[in-house]
């Protein structure tokens, strides 16, 4: 396969040459390195972005074209820019950005994936980031999962098609169920972020790739042991904070063949390890004799705080919120009216203000419930 490698800089001169030098002692080298320099803006310090511009106009280990940009068109907009650019001659595309510190084998590793989940159109990503989770497979070296991860990651021209920003994706996967659980699985955390880009707090491009790829139900593709180790979350970065969360230590092990299945599943022990960095504990949850099944009012923030809490005691069946419509998690938001029509053992109200708890209550209680199944979640989970 014909694949491009492109890297996106900006003003971070030492992120910047640490890449490079990982990249440098590959084992297997690019084709071809374009890197993208975006252009300066007012608060740019000048002499970080020379100084990046000097590190990457002395690359002479492999075939390289810079391409600086004459205006700063931001993190988003470079990458989309950048990779809509090299894939108008090349089948596959590596994307890395100034922070990811690659190990000696992930070019190889990246062009075997390519190469074996080609023609399978369920794949639409891989990357060698290995996200912080303690499975292990004896079997192969990579795991299928739903959620896109954008630190050393690439993709392949038919699949790159899908990429929109796509503002709507969100509100129509919560009108269905299966979709709705499949969205609170593997981007539980992404309606957040969109609300972010909308409001202009943060500039991103990934969070439409991963709803791009979560509303088809696609394959993302990541191994047990990380080959990317992200150095950005120093503060230094523009979109990235001092975090420390997903930290991995780099493989060491340099692999000439990966162990790769023919067919890429979702396994449960993937879906479990990564439910508290991206998805729902409410859409993974079991019915079981062992746990009543409740109705739960109140789908906000006290809610999304206990919901691991709530879902390791119970089933739910479904949610009452007078404000929102449609599903989250699989699981169908009703009115109160709509109380009667399931089968339940206790109605509890996750709602952070406590007076409006009493409020709630005396509703239902209007609606002819019995009060020893109302419960207050403030009683329970703190």
């Amino acid at each position: 396969m014909e694949t491009a490698t492109v890297l996106f800089t900006y003003n971070r001169p030492w992120h910047t040459s640490k890449v490079l030098e990982s990249l440098s002692k590959n084992t297997v080298l690019p084709d071809k390195l374009y890197i993208f320099h975006d252009g300066k803006k007012d608060t740019t310090v000048i002499s970080d972005w020379n100084k990046v511009e000097s590190i990457i106009r002395a690359v002479d280990w492999c075939d390289c074209e810079v391409i600086t940009s004459e205006i700063n068109k931001g993190l988003a907009d470079s990458v989309v820019f950048g990779i809509n650019y090299v894939l108008k001659n090349y089948t596959s595309v590596i994307v890395l950005e100034d922070d990811c510190v690659l190990a000696a084998d992930f070019v190889n590793f990246m062009m075997q994936c390519f190469e074996k989940y080609k023609n399978d159109e369920k794949v639409f990503a891989v990357s060698g980031y290995g996200f912080p989770i303690s499975c292990k497979s004896k079997k192969y070296d990579v795991y299928g999962c739903g959620r896109a991860s954008s630190w050393g990651w690439g993709t392949w021209a038919d699949r790159w098609k899908i990429f929109n920003k796509d503002y709507e994706s969100i509100r129509r996967m919560k009108q269905e169920e299966d979709m709705s659980r499949n969205l609170a699985m593997w981007g539980n955390d992404l309606e957040d972020m969109v609300v972010g880009n909308v409001r202009g707090i943060i500039d991103s491009w990934a969070i439409f790739w991963a709803l791009n790829i979560i509303s088809r139900k696609g394959i993302c593709i990541n191994p047990y042991q990380s080959l990317i180790r992200n150095i950005g979350c120093d503060g230094s970065g523009t979109h990235c904070g001092n975090s420390h969360q997903y930290d991995v230590q780099i493989s060491k092990v340099k692999r000439k063949k990966f162990k790769l299945p023919d067919k890429l599943i979702f396994s449960s022990e993937i879906i479990e390890a990564l439910t508290p960095l991206c998805g729902s504990y409410t859409a993974i949850n079991q019915r079981s004799e062992l746990k009543e099944t409740i109705l739960v009012y109140g789908l906000g923030n006290f809610f999304c705080k206990k919901e691991q809490e709530l879902n390791s005691k119970y089933y739910i069946e479904a949610f009452i919120d007078q404000r929102k419509k449609g599903w989250y998690a699989g699981k169908r938001i009703v009115c109160m009216d709509d109380i009667k029509k399931y089968a339940y053992d206790k109605i509890i109200i996750m709602i952070q203000d406590r007076q409006e708890c009493m409020k709630v209550e005396q509703q239902l209680l209007q609606k002819e419930i019995d009060q020893k199944k109302i419960l207050i979640g403030h009683n329970f989970f703190e």
